[in-house]
């Protein structure tokens, strides 16, 4: 080995870590069979990761006085790593291979400089391997973080005794996604969703083993699965058609499917399996609940005043044991705050949680609560939550600094006021889409590879087509939120979370080094759009410590920074230049009706940083986003998002004439539609969809002459698996084009089901 191996002797990526010292792999604390030609091969890419080695450089490291057949060689080795970290070369996560060249190691490597002493050997069970607790002290006020370390160490907040041992037990093997496991009443099967015969459709197999059986197989995406507790039904969404909510058989039969709800997603059944609860959105934003029964009566809306109180952040609902009551989560920082209310109506109530334990959460996670956090991305996509069956534990996913994990809290049965809080896994990864089992006892999740980048298609504006196979053009070690494609196709810039903070990054393109636009620990900067002459960024900064929110405008040539207005604590957003670049459509906060409106910043009106917006678009009943002037300014398209009892229930998109006038509907107003862009020509009008159950880019046709749309809106995208989509949470989507490329945020999902004991305890 180097000598560069005896100061850093320990790397993690992944659930995995590499002892280069002992020639050891271990994940979960368990060792894994990789020794010889793999385990040097595996070493040499992790010490330059994200870094080409060539295939001359592993001979010469490897074999230099030797002759070899390096092909042979170099292809068993790497196999063996994929065999060994479950990797694929089709849809690498760590290893990638460059045809002819070399290979990478594309996923993020930490290390340290001296190794810690390793825990006992973990006792194999099958497949499965033991959590190891840890039986030292809690120290008051901190908890020192082990999940960068991959070994999975649990410890309760109030409790110094130790912890008991847990044992995680892997259920599935597949290429691809399962997802969305669920467990039978006996504890004995589990029914998910995986997409191994190309589509995603609901499967079931035993926790013990043997081979799954398909139960869906008609057309369409068929996911969510829920099985009823009387073990009779397997309640689902399928995309078929125009997409709904289903009950199949628990053992599955040709036919006798029966649709539940024309709408809806994630279904849960009630504790007597009588009633479906459901959410409106599949993204797990701007939420309604409904609940369904078997019986074919319209679904009925519930936590009617949730809204009013928690306005558009519900994420999700579940069933409390009582069968009488449901509870929503609503995101919050650091963990999320959770209300519950009874079925038959009334006000919800809040689970409160006592500040010295929000503490504890900030110590063990590492993290702070600030001013702006969620524009940290950390936890914006996090929803799924469960009910203990005893009533006394509510378990619910949060990420902290790049891991999703499943905590646990437990709570005063009769007041519902937290009284502990427990992180339950401590992976580096993502824990998500977690099912309790019956018991309570045991926790399914899936453990998934999470890439978002954005994709670059070619594309034909003026057909609204996309004319091949899309690309990522990020990294896929980062995160890329919010991305934005330069007018001259040139440039990309997007924000992503790097060590808990938000970057605005800018590269060029195809190959450009990604450079944060600014190094400033101390604000956050995002909502970036291009110039038209593709050399300035407009973006808000928002101050850590203070939130006041500022626009501001960065040079590619001097790459300084300048403001452009005066600080203000109300929101800003930015939405498009003027093509003489002499203003900015902004939105902002109309101080009569408190709603959002379109406004224009003028940029030469005053001196630098003094420019004050003036109101353009406003209405008392609508909030007004993304707009934007059409190539020849006559035109703005704009987003309008329908305000009824403060909870938004779809979003429309308009056409106004840029001199005033009435608006042009564009969209029925019955979807999510969002982020419009013209076509260059002006006759081609481009959005954000949801209306196939999945996000994608959708076109409509448009007369600048007459100012009226032309015939329906048309799909351009075909985004609509689980394991490749738009992410859920829209307002961190983007979508930018040029005349030949089309650019989009995209999410790709891959992972496998594990089952982890003793959760209760």
């Amino acid at each position: 080995m180097p000598e560069t191996d005896v100061h850093l002797r320990l790397l993690r990526f992944g659930n995995f870590e590499v002892d280069l010292r002992s020639g050891e792999l271990r994940k979960a604390g368990a060792k894994l069979k990789l020794s010889g030609q793999p385990f040097q091969v595996l070493s040499i890419l992790l010490e330059r990761p994200g870094e080409v080695v060539t295939r001359e450089e592993l001979q010469s490291q490897l074999w230099p006085d030797t002759f070899v057949d390096l092909d042979h060689n170099l292809n068993t080795a790497i196999n063996k790593i994929r065999e060994v970290l479950g990797d694929s070369a089709e849809n690498p996560r760590f290893v990638e291979t460059l045809p002819r060249r070399g290979y990478r190691f594309i996923a993020p490597v930490e290390g340290n400089g001296v190794a810690p002493p390793l825990p006992p050997p973990a006792t194999k069970h099958e497949s499965g391997y033991r959590y190891w607790a840890s039986r030292s002290a809690i120290l008051i006020g901190a908890i020192v973080l082990l999940a960068a370390a991959g070994i999975l160490i649990y410890k309760r907040l109030h409790d110094s005794a130790p912890a008991a041992q847990r044992l995680l037990t892997r259920l599935t093997f597949d290429e691809g996604l399962q997802v969305g496991a669920t467990w039978s009443p006996d504890s004995r099967f589990i029914a998910y969703s995986s997409n191994r015969g190309g589509k995603f459709d609901i499967w079931v197999q035993q926790v013990s083993g043997g081979d799954p059986v398909q139960i869906t197989k008609e057309p369409g995406q068929n996911w969510q699965p829920d099985w009823s507790p009387d073990g009779k039904y397997i309640a689902y969404r399928s995309e078929a058609g125009d997409g709904g909510l289903f009950i199949v058989p628990a053992l599955g039969g040709a036919g006798m499917k029966r649709k539940i709800a024309s709408f809806g997603f994630y279904p849960h059944w009630s504790p007597d399996s009588t009633q479906i609860l459901f959410q409106t959105t599949q993204f797990g934003w701007l939420n309604r609940f409904y609940v369904a029964n078997l019986e074919g009566a319209p679904p009925r809306e519930v936590l009617t005043q949730l809204a009013s109180n928690c306005h558009v952040m519900a994420m999700s609902a579940a069933w409390h044991p009582d069968g009488k009551r449901i509870s929503a989560l609503i995101n919050s920082d650091p963990i999320p705050t959770f209300w519950t209310g009874s079925v038959s109506g009334g006000a919800p109530i809040k689970s409160e949680i006592p500040p010295e334990l929000l503490q504890q959460i900030e110590e063990v996670a590492a993290v702070k609560s600030r001013v702006g956090r969620v524009t940290d991305l950390d936890w914006v996509l996090d929803f799924k939550f469960s009910w203990a069956p005893s009533g006394r534990a509510i378990y619910f996913e949060r990420t902290f600094r790049g891991a999703r994990n499943i905590w646990r809290m437990t709570v005063d049965p009769q007041t519902l006021r937290a009284i502990s809080i427990e992180r339950v896994t401590t992976g580096p990864g993502h824990d998500t889409e977690f099912s309790l089992s019956p018991d309570g006892k045991r926790l399914t999740f899936t453990d998934q590879s999470h890439h978002v980048r954005a994709w670059l298609f070619p594309f034909n504006a003026t057909q609204g087509r996309v004319s091949g196979p899309g690309r990522p053009i990020t990294s896929p070690g980062v995160e890329a939120w919010l991305d934005n494609l330069s007018p001259d196709g040139k440039r990309l810039s997007f924000s992503s979370a790097r060590s808990g903070r938000w970057v605005l990054t800018e590269s060029p393109l195809p190959d450009g080094p990604e450079t944060p636009v600014v190094s400033d620990d101390s604000d956050l900067r995002y909502d970036a759009q291009w110039s038209p002459d593709s050399n300035r960024l407009a973006y808000v900064r928002v101050s850590h410590s203070t939130g006041v929110m500022q626009f501001m405008e960065w040079s590619s040539r001097s790459r300084n920074e300048e403001p452009l207005a005066p600080p203000t604590h109300a929101l800003l957003k930015i939405s498009d230049w003027s093509r003489k670049s002499n203003s900015l459509l902004i939105s902002q906060t109309n101080q009569d009706t408190g709603r959002e409106e379109i406004a224009v910043l003028p940029l030469a009106d005053m001196p630098r940083g003094n420019a004050v917006a003036r109101s353009l678009l406003s209405d008392a009943a609508y909030d007004l986003y993304q707009a934007r002037f059409s190539p020849d300014e006559r035109w703005i398209v704009f987003e309008a998002i329908p305000k009824y009892n403060n909870q938004p229930s779809a979003s429309e998109i308009y056409v106004s004439p840029a001199s005033g006038g009435p608006w042009i509907r564009i969209t029925d107003g019955k979807r999510w539609d969002d982020k419009p862009h013209w076509s260059p020509d002006g006759k081609m009008i481009y959005f954000l969809s949801a209306r196939s159950g999945f996000f994608n880019v959708w076109a409509i046709r448009f007369d600048p002459v007459r100012g009226k749309p032309l015939g329906d809106p048309f799909p351009v995208t075909a985004l609509d698996s689980p394991s490749q989509m738009v992410p859920k949470f829209i307002p961190l989507i983007a979508l930018s084009l040029t005349q030949d490329r089309l650019v989009v945020t995209v999410a790709q999902d891959s992972g496998n089901i594990w089952v982890l004991d003793n959760v209760d305890r």
